[in-house]
């Protein structure tokens, strides 16, 4: 994407905080190699995915909105309109983060820092990576409940596999199974993670259940071909 505006979306409820992260956006742009453009910015989620500009490389969210929505349907929102989230938040609420997170939200950045520090996340959320924070791990270790999926051995092999970009039948060379015997684990590791209110539909959210539950490093990056 170098040389390629990356776009962004915010949502915040605070006109201020729209504003002020569009400049700075703006800003940044005229001295880096890949600008940052805000091409839309709303008070919700619904209303920003009701705009015009509705083609987002990465959406900046905050956590708690004065709709009174839940941080974890609008990360769910986002993504499953097909777009990767960093929240952009005070990031003091344990409950919001793990929600947040359990949701497929790529990382937190903190409205207290160094603008350009966020617009750096913004980067590396567009290139499809994953934040690794003090935040997010302090929420995924102080609460128990965070890693309920309980998934057997084989499953967890199975997710390591293929949260990393293997395929079902490269999986099912390597454990020496069937591949319908692969795409059945993935299918209970689905389920295991919606029961837990963990869900995980697609690929890179499998790879963000697999981060939080150590099954990957935090160094491993999911790999779209391979």
């Amino acid at each position: 994407m170098s040389g390629l505006a990356i776009r962004v979306g915010v949502v915040d409820d605070n006109e201020v905080v729209r504003i002020g992260f569009s400049a700075a956006a703006a800003m940044d742009a005229k001295h880096a190699q890949t600008p940052i453009k805000v091409i839309a910015a709303a008070e919700s989620v619904p209303k920003l995915l009701q705009s015009r500009a509705n083609i987002f490389d990465v959406v900046v969210l905050d956590l708690s909105l004065a709709d009174g929505s839940e941080p974890g349907d609008n990360v769910r929102a986002l993504i499953a309109a097909g777009y990767p989230v960093l929240v952009f938040s005070v990031a003091d609420n344990t409950d919001a983060i793990r929600s947040a997170l359990a949701a497929g939200a790529s990382g937190i950045a903190r409205k207290g820092d160094d603008i350009r520090q966020a617009l750096a996340m913004v980067r590396l959320v567009a290139a499809g990576e994953t934040i690794d924070s003090q935040e997010l791990a302090i929420a995924i270790s102080s609460d128990s409940g965070f890693v309920a999926a309980e998934l057997s051995g084989r499953e967890r092999e199975t997710l390591k596999l293929y949260a990393t970009g293997f395929t079902g039948v490269q999986i099912a060379r390597r454990m020496n199974v069937s591949a319908n015997t692969v795409g059945t684990n993935i299918k209970r590791i689905r389920e295991k993670y919606a029961a837990a209110g963990r869900y995980a539909p697609t690929k890179l959210e499998l790879y963000h259940r697999a981060l939080e539950d150590g099954i990957l490093a935090p160094d491993m990056h999911l790999e779209q071909t391979r």
